[in-house]
């Protein structure tokens, strides 16, 4: 169901590629990550993005959590935790895991991966935004207060 975004086969298939792009890229990174020569460093600057994306899930809920980005009957509008922080954390936490695997050494392709697993996140949060709008009316006040994939900073002090 896509409350109120029409869905079309093409539509969902382009989803699917999505996420499917999303995996691949990931493990790409993932699995030809060089763990030499310092691999506790690698892991301990990665360790915020892992704490970020598990904090996101638990949060959903952890029998709750899709990888497909249409919200369904069932999808509740999750504000609080790390969605208080950004709107896409799973995402920010992955891009952010990621990201410190890249070195050392550093590799052209991986990189060109990391850019191209960024653009399909990128992708898949704009059709979310969509048809959370769509599904939420409270969500477009939610995008205007809080980051999609990076916290916003209002450069207001609290007293």
């Amino acid at each position: 169901m896509g409350f109120g975004i029409v869905v079309t086969k093409r539509h969902c298939m382009i989803l699917w590629f999505f996420v499917v792009a999303q995996f691949a890229f990931a493990a790409a990174i993932v699995l030809s990550a060089q763990w030499d020569p310092l691999p506790w460093l690698q892991l301990a600057l990665a360790a915020p993005g892992i704490a970020l994306a598990i904090s996101a899930w638990v949060a959903v809920g952890l029998r709750k959590v899709r990888v497909h980005p249409n919200p369904t009957e069932k999808t509740r509008l999750v504000t609080s935790g790390p969605y208080s922080i950004v709107r896409h954390p799973m995402y920010s936490g992955l891009l952010w895991f990621t990201f410190m695997l890249l070195v050392p050494p550093v590799s052209v392709w991986r990189v060109a991966a990391w850019f191209a697993l960024l653009a399909v996140l990128m992708a898949k949060a704009n059709y979310e935004e969509n048809a959370m709008s769509a599904r939420f009316p409270q969500y477009p006040h939610y995008m205007k207060e809080v980051g999609g994939l990076v916290p916003k900073f209002s450069g207001k002090t609290q007293n």
